[in-house]
């Protein structure tokens, strides 16, 4: 009898002990919400979104926010690479660490990466990024891939780029004031090209031409 008895008060602080620490977790307010911070989101647009995503607010209880559902949702989105979240159960303290995609360029009204993910940045604009049309992401990380490897003094005259295909490009270019299109063919004799473009823009009777085309560097044609 005696050695019931012990038993059942053990089990029975056992049971005491847990359904005391349910509560103290999940229904106190002692491990609760203190302050949550958004780390990474590139602009304030963006962090609005994860905020609104995440749904945590202060004197929520920790024990209720759940990393892995959370990191679900803000994988769904678009521009978000990865996230890692973090609670502090003493201090109350909910991290979010954001690492988002990096625009590479405006492509057919969204933004691409390095890696071809198409997405939208809430509040991203500007920058040194080119405008890129092209029938599949493919193509247009193609017409990037041109733009980056572009001297910065002619980069930064042209506008947009546009690709039929990986051998078929054509730059909009802005030169003092003039609109031009650059028909540059394949990706290839970058700086003889630009070489030959701007030898022709030189010239004072092609001060009114509209087009160069340059895919055959040694015979340009200008319209």
């Amino acid at each position: 009898m005696r050695k019931i008895s012990r038993f059942s008060l053990a089990t029975g602080a056992a049971a005491a002990l847990f359904v005391g620490l349910v509560y103290l977790f999940a229904w106190s307010s002692v491990f609760a919400v203190s302050t949550v911070t958004i780390t990474g989101a590139p602009t304030s647009d963006s962090k609005v979104q994860i905020a609104q995503s995440i749904d945590i607010a202060p004197g929520e209880k920790l024990a209720r926010v759940e990393p892995r559902a959370i990191a679900t949702r803000l994988d769904s989105i678009d521009w978000v690479q990865s996230v890692d979240i973090s609670r502090h159960w003493l201090s109350g303290h909910v991290e979010i660490a954001v690492t988002p995609r990096s625009p590479a360029a405006y492509f057919n009204g969204s933004t691409i990466d390095s890696t071809g993910k198409i997405f939208v940045l809430p509040g991203f604009s500007g920058g040194n990024l080119p405008t890129v049309s092209a029938a599949d992401p493919a193509i247009g990380l193609s017409a990037v891939a041109l733009f980056q490897s572009l001297p910065d003094s002619f980069k930064s005259e042209v506008t947009s780029l546009s690709a039929r295909d990986s051998a078929s490009f054509l730059l909009h270019l802005t030169v003092d004031g003039r609109d031009l299109q650059i028909a540059w063919g394949k990706n290839e004799k970058t700086a003889l090209k630009i070489q030959v473009i701007n030898a022709l823009i030189a010239l004072p009777e092609n001060k009114n031409i509209k087009r160069i085309d340059i895919s055959a560097p040694h015979a340009p044609i200008v319209k």
